[in-house]
């Protein structure tokens, strides 16, 4: 079953959030990636992650590609199996 876009964009969330030990308020979907000062390998780790729950493969660097937590979530929307 497809997910929504406040589902993925709060699973998103709430993972940076507890990786860059932030509270998930502090976390806006609009933000640049690159503000949550995660290396490189942690995003992986999200994005496999992230993948398993979404059951779609996903690109390793899609967080770079897209840049923020709204435009990856709204990747992940676009390209969701029907």
């Amino acid at each position: 079953m497809n997910k929504t876009f406040t589902e993925i964009s709060g699973w998103i969330t709430e993972s940076i959030a507890r990786h860059a030990e932030m509270d998930p308020s502090q976390v806006q979907v609009d933000a640049d990636i690159t503000n949550f000062r995660l290396d490189s390998l942690i995003l992986v780790n999200i994005t496999a992650d992230l993948e398993e729950w979404l059951g779609m493969e996903l690109s390793p660097s899609i967080f770079w590609e897209m840049g923020t937590i709204a435009a990856t979530t709204q990747w992940i929307l676009e390209n969701q199996e029907v």
